[in-house]
């Protein structure tokens, strides 16, 4: 590998670079395909995930999802409006909310799934089945490296507030 392929464009790493095109040209893609339903690309995995999990509260959805709360509470209010989910206290704890599919998500749900299907599908147009297997199992230890960093959300808003010394 050369200097440029390891350093990548503009200093940045190769990878990370690689990583962040890939992912904003498909959510491009995504975003034209979908927009016909009223829904945001983010919005995706939380309907798949409600379309087959329903009566899911909002903490359980942050969590198997690894997003912030304030994020799912904010998409599931956008998603209530469009009519795709509903949202009901839970019968034991009123201060829980449970999130359930409409009629309307039902609907909607498999075309978007095919969507992501054939996306999916096209992206990795060209490549062996060992080829993918492979893909997967790189892209399932770089997350899990990432997950196994030590530095916490508290220390990452110190450094860019530049409280953290070097």
């Amino acid at each position: 590998m050369t200097k440029k392929q390891e350093t990548g464009t503009n200093d940045f790493p190769f990878i990370q670079n690689s990583l962040m095109k890939i992912m904003h040209r498909e959510f491009s893609i995504n975003f034209l395909q979908i927009k016909k339903y009223g829904i945001h690309p983010r919005q995706i995995p939380i309907l798949m995930l409600v379309s087959k999990n329903d009566g899911l509260s909002q903490i359980e959805i942050s969590k198997r999802l690894k997003i912030k709360p304030s994020t799912v509470a904010v998409s599931i209010q956008r998603l209530e409006k469009c009519n795709l989910i509903v949202r009901k206290p839970d019968k034991k704890d009123q201060r829980v909310q449970r999130v359930y599919k409409t009629e309307e998500l039902i609907q909607i749900a498999q075309s978007v799934y095919d969507l992501s299907n054939r996306n999916e599908k096209l992206m990795l147009e060209g490549f062996s089945d060992t080829e993918v297997c492979l893909l997967k199992r790189f892209l399932k230890q770089i997350y899990q490296n990432l997950e196994n960093l030590s530095i916490s959300e508290n220390e990452i808003l110190k450094e860019k507030r530049g409280e953290v010394r070097q």
